[in-house]
């Protein structure tokens, strides 16, 4: 089993929410709708199931 951290957040201005992977998004995500800054909600961490014949 893997997991990875998902990061969940909200953009103000645009009023609207997303969650990108953290190893795509560093420290600071951004919104993809305006490319502007968000307010990080949660970072979760979240449990994928290891497919065995994957390379």
């Amino acid at each position: 089993m893997e997991s990875r951290i998902e990061v969940s957040w909200s953009c103000r201005p645009c009023e609207v929410e997303g969650q990108d992977t953290q190893e795509y998004t560093g420290a600071s995500p951004s919104c993809w709708n305006c490319g502007g800054p968000v307010v990080v909600t949660a970072r979760p961490t979240v449990r994928m199931a290891h497919d065995p014949d994957a390379p």
